[in-house]
Parts: C-alpha cells; sequence; structure tokens
C-alpha cells in the first residue's frame, strides 16, 4: 500500500508521467518534442545523415532494429566503482548494428548464401523471442536468407495447419509495416513514414503502403500534430479519434466505484471525441463513414459498442482584450497581483455574453473562451442563441461555483462539482474487485468494516481508534457515523496538492481507502483535462482564432486540470481526524504548538509547510461546504448530491472544526455542541 502511495505520487503510468515530465520542461524552458506515435522511430529518423538531429541514441536493444540506428548505447555506468575487468564510473556499453550484421553475413557467406539486407535483419530481429535472440540470430538468418523473407519461412514452415501460417504471415509483415514505415516528423514540420522521408539520391526509394490507415488509422491535420509535439494535447485522446475505440487499462486500484464511474463518465468522454471528429470530418469524409465507437475495458471478454452521441454545436463568447485587462486589474488576488483567468472569473464576468459568431484576437480571448466553452459543453449555462434574442445565464452549478467566491480554488471547485455530479464522492467503503473470482456474485469484495472486531484492517485502520472525548461513550451507530466523516472529510481534502519536500522521501502513515479514491479523480480529472485540450483543438481547427498558432505554447499551462493531486493532504486529515489532541501520548503536546510541532517535525516530515496548509486546507473545506449547501437546494430528482453525503456532511463539518481547531487556531467558530470544552479554553474572538 505504502509502495502505491508512493508511486501514485510519482505518477508512474506512461500518459500520467509524460504529461507531468512535459509541464516540468515547459515550466523550466527545456525545449522539447513529443513524437507523433512511437518515440523510438522518431530518434531513428533523426540519426539519418540529411536530419541528423540526434548524435547518438541511448536505450534498448530493440532500437537497434530501425533503419539509420547504427550505434546504440545499452548502459551507463555512473555510480559503480571500477574493477578489474569491469565498466567503471563514466563509461558505458554499446553496440554496432554493422558489426551484429557482419557476423551474420560471414555466417551466411560460409554457407554460401547470398547478401543479407536491411529487410532480412528486421525479419530476423522480429522472430527472434527478445531472451533468445543473441542465441537465435545466426539460425533465423539462414532460414530467412533461404526463403528470402520471414513470411516465406513462416509459411514454408512444417507442423502447421495453412490458415495459422498464413494468418501468422500477416501478422508478421504488419509488424514490421509499423516499425518500416512508422510515421515521424520531418525537419520541415511533416507527419510523414519514415521510408517516404528518404532522398532520391539515397537510392533507396521505397514504396510505402497504401493501407497505412490500418495500422496508424486515420491521418490527422497537421495542426494537430503539432499540438501533439509540443504537449498541448495528450495522446489517448487521439487515440480514440483515429482507431474509433477507447481502451480502458487496468488501475492502481480496481473498485466497484472506478468501473461505475467509467461507465457515468462514457457519454461525456464520448461527446469529446466526437467533437474532434465533427471537425475532422469535414476534411476527410471516412470519419464519417466509420462504424460506431467501441469501448475496451479490462475485466471485459468483448468489446461494448458505443451509442452515438447527441450533436452539440458549442455557441461563441463576445469577449474582448481590453475589457479582460480591466476586469483583471479590477478583481485582484489576495497578492496584489491581477485576477487569474480562470473558471470563477469567465463565468462571474462573462456567464451572459453566449453569441453566435466570434472571433478570437488574443491569447487571453482564447483562453477565456476555453474556459467558457468546457462549462458550457457540462451543462454550466443556460442559453439559447439560435433565437433571435440571444441570452444566456448560470445553471445550478455554475451558481454554485460563484457563491464560493475563492478563486484560488477555481479548478478544484469545479472537481469538486463534477465528483458530486457523476456520485462518485462517498462516504462509504470501496468495495474492491478481486480479479480472482469467476462467480459474477462473489466478484465484489467490500474493505472490511473497521468496527468490527478480530477482522479489523489494520494497515489502514488502527487497533484503537482515538475518538474526540465526546465521542468516546457513542455507540455503535454513532461510531459508523463518525467513520463516515472521517472518509468524507479526507477525500474532500485530498483533491488539494500538497506542498512535499523535494529532499525526504514520503515515509509518513498511508491510506488504501484514498488511493482508491484517487484513482477515482484521475479518471474524472484526466476526462476534463481531454475536454479543455480538445476545445482548444477545435478552436484553431475551426479557424476561429486569428493567433499564431506558435503562440499556443503559452495556453498548455495555462489551462486548468494539468496537475493532479498527491492525497497528501488527505492522508494528513485523516491522521488528525482519527486520534485524540495528545496523539497517544498524555503527557505531551499539551497545546495547540506542541501538537503541530510534533505532526510537522515527527509525523509528516516531507510536508514544507503544515501549518500554510492545514488552513489552506481548512478553507477549501469552506469551499466544499458552500457548494454543497447550493446542490442540494435541487428539488428535482435525481439530485446532484447522495442522500448520505447530505446527511453526513454536517456531522463532519462539526468534527473537522472540533478536531482541527486542537493543532490550529480557527478563530470564532459556532460549535455544534454546547457541552464541548476545549482544555485551551473557548476560541478566540
Amino acid at each position: 500500500c505504502k509502495q502505491l502511495f508512493e508511486q501514485t505520487g510519482s505518477t508512474i503510468t506512461s500518459s500520467e508521467f509524460q504529461h507531468n515530465l512535459i509541464r516540468i520542461l515547459r515550466e523550466n524552458k527545456v525545449e522539447f518534442l513529443k513524437a507523433p506515435y512511437m518515440a523510438w522511430a522518431q530518434m531513428a529518423h533523426y540519426c539519418q545523415p540529411k536530419e541528423r538531429c540526434v548524435h547518438q541514441i541511448q536505450g534498448p536493444i530493440d532500437m537497434i532494429m530501425f533503419e539509420h540506428v547504427d550505434a546504440l548505447i545499452l548502459d551507463f555506468h555512473f555510480d559503480e566503482k571500477k574493477k578489474l575487468g569491469e565498466k567503471g564510473k563514466g563509461e558505458f556499453e554499446y553496440v554496432f548494428k554493422s558489426e551484429i550484421k557482419a557476423e551474420l553475413v560471414h555466417d551466411a557467406e560460409v554457407r554460401g548464401s547470398q547478401k543479407f539486407t536491411d529487410l532480412q535483419f528486421l525479419d530476423c530481429c522480429l522472430l527472434a523471442p527478445v531472451k533468445e535472440r543473441k542465441t537465435m540470430l545466426s539460425e533465423l538468418a539462414q532460414h530467412v536468407r533461404k526463403h528470402g523473407s520471414a513470411a516465406h519461412f513462416i509459411l514454408a514452415k512444417p507442423g502447421g495447419t495453412a490458415s495459422v501460417q498464413v494468418q501468422l504471415a500477416k501478422d508478421h509483415l504488419r509488424l514490421r509495416a509499423s516499425i518500416r514505415h512508422s510515421l515521424v516528423f520531418t525537419l520541415d514540420g511533416q507527419c510523414q513514414p519514415m521510408t517516404a522521408t528518404r532522398h532520391k539520391d539515397e537510392g533507396k526509394n521505397e514504396r510505402v503502403p497504401c493501407n497505412l490507415s490500418d495500422l496508424w488509422g486515420l491521418r490527422l491535420p497537421n495542426i494537430l500534430y503539432f499540438f501533439l509535439s509540443i504537449g498541448a494535447i495528450q495522446t489517448q485522446v487521439l487515440i480514440n479519434v483515429v482507431q474509433n475505440q477507447m481502451i480502458e487499462t487496468i488501475p492502481q486500484m480496481d473498485t466497484e466505484d472506478y468501473r461505475m464511474l467509467l461507465h457515468r463518465i462514457l457519454p461525456l468522454r464520448t461527446q469529446i471525441a466526437h467533437q474532434l471528429i465533427t471537425q475532422l470530418s469535414a476534411k476527410d469524409e471516412r470519419y464519417h463513414k466509420r462504424e460506431a465507437m467501441h469501448c475496451w475495458r479490462w475485466y471485459m471478454k468483448a468489446p461494448c459498442s458505443v451509442a452515438q452521441p447527441p450533436a452539440i454545436v458549442l455557441d461563441e463568447w463576445q469577449l474582448e482584450h481590453h475589457q479582460i485587462a480591466k476586469l483583471q486589474k479590477e478583481h485582484k488576488d489576495q497578492d496584489g497581483a491581477p485576477a487569474a483567468l480562470d473558471f470563477l472569473f469567465v463565468v462571474t464576468h462573462f456567464h451572459k455574453n453566449a453569441t453566435k459568431v466570434h472571433q478570437y484576437r488574443s491569447v487571453e480571448e482564447v483562453i477565456c473562451a476555453i474556459h467558457l466553452k468546457a462549462l458550457d459543453l457540462l451543462g454550466y449555462f443556460t442559453h439559447a442563441t439560435q433565437s433571435e434574442d440571444p441570452q444566456s445565464g448560470l445553471s445550478m452549478f455554475s451558481d454554485a461555483l460563484m457563491k464560493t467566491n475563492a478563486p484560488e480554488f477555481s479548478e478544484y471547485s469545479v472537481l469538486l462539482v463534477e465528483l458530486f455530479r457523476t456520485k462518485a464522492l462517498t462516504c462509504s467503503h470501496f468495495k474492491f474487485m478481486n480479479p480472482d473470482f469467476q462467480n459474477a456474485a462473489d466478484v465484489a469484495e467490500k474493505s472490511r468494516d473497521p468496527w468490527e472486531s478480530g477482522d479489523r484492517d489494520t494497515q489502514h485502520f488502527p487497533e484503537e481508534l482515538r475518538l474526540p472525548a465526546l465521542y468516546a461513550t457513542l455507540d455503535r451507530s454513532m461510531q459508523q457515523n463518525y467513520e463516515k466523516c472521517c472518509l468524507l472529510v479526507s477525500r474532500i481534502w485530498s483533491l488539494l496538492p500538497m506542498a512535499l519536500s523535494q529532499d525526504e522521501a514520503w515515509y509518513s502513515d498511508v491510506s488504501k481507502d484514498l488511493l482508491a479514491f484517487n484513482t477515482v479523480v484521475r479518471a474524472l480529472h484526466k476526462t476534463l483535462r481531454n475536454l479543455i485540450e480538445v476545445i482548444a483543438a477545435v478552436l484553431f481547427l475551426e479557424k476561429k482564432t486569428e493567433i499564431d498558432p506558435y503562440h499556443y505554447n503559452e495556453l498548455p499551462q495555462q489551462l486548468p486540470f494539468g496537475q493532479e493531486s498527491n492525497t497528501a493532504m488527505g492522508v494528513v486529515i485523516d491522521y488528525i481526524m482519527r486520534n485524540d489532541e495528545h496523539f497517544g501520548e498524555p503527557q505531551l503536546y499539551y497545546n495547540r504548538a506542541e501538537r503541530l510541532k510534533y505532526l510537522a517535525n515527527e509525523k509528516f516530515m516531507s510536508c514544507k509547510d503544515l501549518e500554510a496548509d492545514l488552513y489552506k486546507g481548512f478553507r477549501f473545506w469552506c469551499t466544499a461546504k458552500t457548494i454543497w449547501e447550493e446542490l442540494r437546494k435541487e428539488r428535482v430528482p435525481p439530485s446532484a448530491i447522495l442522500p448520505e453525503i447530505d446527511e453526513i456532511f454536517p456531522h463532519a463539518d462539526d468534527m473537522l472544526r472540533v478536531k482541527l481547531h486542537r493543532v490550529i487556531d480557527l478563530g470564532d467558530q459556532k460549535w455544534a455542541h454546547e457541552d464541548y470544552v476545549d482544555p485551551e479554553g473557548p476560541p478566540a474572538v
């Protein structure tokens, strides 16, 4: 569990790692390029003499298969001390493709063979198992040379049925074509197959297969490849579009709640993809002639068909650069800087500005338009621009956002609203899915009830939960309610990122519950980021902005949902909620300062400024309470708030204030229980 928590903080999945790496490179002004399809192929392409941007490549041995890669560095030895006969510090291991081929050609010549071509070398590498590649290359080279190609060798191999051998040969040719004709960026900004980028004077012209769309999907406009190269749009969205399918891989924590969330956000994800498909269809009719989109999930034996979403045409917004700049100066943030262009800003000042047609002329106008269009698609506005008198206004969701009046939590407030809407925020234990169970009735294994004696999950719940003095005598049902309060508070707090020290690893407590909840939050967070990126791309595809696409490089870091939380904030408040004011040491930590010092210096050493984060977390909790109070006013079913949240939220608010006031000074508070006596005296007025 601790390893999973640390991995969550370091974003182990490929897409999350790439997204965070690009963000770090951009913040440090490091130039980078993201490959359109295969990074290995892009590196190999830049090794050719006429477009040489890469001098040497360090990577796995499989990269030697790509054309133009003759020298490959396998490993560096930075830390090892040099021993007799071994590589030492500052040295590295490498291989030359020419030497490998020379050995194979020599063996072939001994047997009276002809010249060993590049395609035959690629065939041998693909046929040989990775672990046996060194020992089998020579033998495979003989067979491939004898039959001319690997496909003919597969067809001539005895012992198999004809249909199976034909399918194996086709699969091999498909794999070889994906490497040989991989799509790459050229220096002039075009996206072309590697074999089509050769210069005529090289004498190596090779026919490009006409069915490359079977390998890579339909081709995208160059502007989208440009967005991809600068990290302005995630690969997953484009995969959904060009391959006409959605693929869901198994998460870190597979729960019933996670699967239910995927089901509920599928219409939104489909609509996001079709916003892009609608624009691409105007340029390539093949996007409209395809079959229905399919969704693959790790627990399904076959893909499910995704229903065609309703056609939604997003309205434009009347935005002027001088007006935006004026409003930013008039509404400064708490540090005196101009107001940020975020969800709260655009909702507050432009919610009545929907229009039929508008052209955006500055980066600031584009940023505001992207925010407004995203909220519009999510249902935050009520307007009808198709009428003679266009009008736009607030829905209950944008109204709740405005009532918070908390610019610092603008992005997290929208995320919280979406968690409420998708019913993903609960105060109940998660049901963890057990992949070993085949019986559908037994597939869900509920996390253990911490109040059941003799069967306690000690990694998640302590043996003795130290309750506040007022709650120590409560019956079991009230104790269960307190447990729900802990779950609700810690989950909401975990939405906020916490500044952690780069010098200290996370050695504090972990929470299995928050890991499961974070998995749910990340799925929703990623979907919202995809929405932002697609709307930004559509603006350029529709040519509704006059800014140079070069300036789009400035936009990604100014758009929301760029960085996910690390759940540390939730772990900290969960510990405070589950322990008494002395943290198990009655003779110690007798005042607020001592308790905060213990938490910062002994319990959560990785936190840079624990006190500031606790105040920040409490402010966000007050923001969440405002959102809850506004959304619960909805009387038309189905409500945006789960009934259990409605029941527990007031109690959770009371308990959080009681517990947190023991660590930081919350000032004047209206305590829910008149008989509560603080050992340090009443809160200061």
